[in-house]
This record gives C-alpha cells, structure tokens and sequence, in this order.
C-alpha cells in the first residue's frame, strides 16, 4: 500500500505589519505570523480521494499545491474528515512562526460491518478480537472492529431457515457493506 504526506500551507497573519507592535498595544494581542505548514501522515494513497480537510469550518480537498487559508482567529483547528481516517491539530498563531511544520496524523476509523441478508442474522468473525470470536452477535448488533489500515475477517452466518454460510470479508476502517443471499434450507 502505498503512502503519501500532504503539506497544507495555512497563514494565519492578521493582516497587521510585522513591525514590532506600537508602544502601549495590549500584550495578548497574537503576534503577527507569516503561516505555517501542515503535513498530514498516514493517510494511503487510495483514500485521498475520499478526505478533505476542515479548517476552522471550512472544508477543502487534499492538494499537492497546498491550501491558502487568511484566518482571523487567534486558534484554529484543523481536521481530517473522510469515510475511512480521521485525525485533528489544533494550531496556535505564536506555534506558526517561520514557516514550522506541525504533523496532522492521519488514525484509521474502527470498521463496521454492515450486512445486507435475511433477519435475524447471526455472525461471529474469527480474527476479529476476542469479543467477535467467542459469541455470535446479531448482524444488526456487530460492534465496531479494529483493523489498523485494512485486514480479511473470516466469519461465519447464520439465519433460521438458511445454511449457515463462511465467508472472507476483507475489511477497510469505516463502513464495509456486504450482500448476503443464503441458501434456504431443503432447497
């Protein structure tokens, strides 16, 4: 899987001369800064297309120019948003002095697996952690499943009146939709 940093260029200068402020100007004024950089890590490539990043309530799309931002607030904070990843930075106008670089890191989201078949539907999914392994859950009641950047479950189904069925599921973080279509039984 290939990986990929993205910088974001955010300046947050105020609009003000970068002269030293004028005598008797309030001391917790933010000093004027000339922006900073934000360099998002750990995001694969393929999911690039799906993220964006929000800044201060703004969202704008991941971009290998950067991104341009005049922001008049003394704090802002910076988002990773997307189906898969999520990851936050919160910036500070006296941290984005001479161009520093500040690391936006991107967490995979736990999976959830959604499963489109006949109700009531029972599923246990080995290599999904204990608490997935040792019982079987309702389809409907499957709790969230760490797996990092993407793994295969093996899991099993079943439903009254149907075979029960194996499958691989090969599982990404956020949600992964699978159709199920069992065999009735005696069919």
């Amino acid at each position: 899987m290939a990986w990929l940093s993205w910088l974001v260029f955010v300046p947050l200068g105020l609009g003000r001369p970068a002269a030293a402020p004028p005598p008797g100007a309030d001391p917790r004024e933010p000093p004027v800064v000339d922006g900073c950089t934000v360099t998002v890590v750990g995001l694969p490539v393929p999911a690039r297309a799906h993220h964006s990043l929000d800044v201060s309530g703004a969202r704008t799309r991941l971009s290998a120019t950067g991104l341009q931002v005049d922001l008049l607030h003394l704090e802002i904070v910076v988002r990773l948003v997307g189906p898969h990843y999520h990851g936050e930075l919160t910036l500070h106008p006296r941290a984005c002095t001479g161009g520093s670089v500040h690391v936006l890191r991107a967490w995979p989201r736990p999976a959830v697996l959604v499963i489109d078949g006949p109700k009531p539907l029972a599923v246990r999914c080995h290599q999904g952690g204990d608490l997935l392994a040792t019982q079987w859950w309702l389809a409907s009641d499957l709790p969230p499943i760490d797996v990092g950047h993407g793994r295969t479950l093996r899991c099993e189904s079943k439903s009254p009146g149907f075979r029960p069925v194996a499958m691989r599921v090969p599982m990404l973080p956020g949600d992964n939709a699978v159709v199920l279509e069992l065999e009735p039984l005696g069919g």
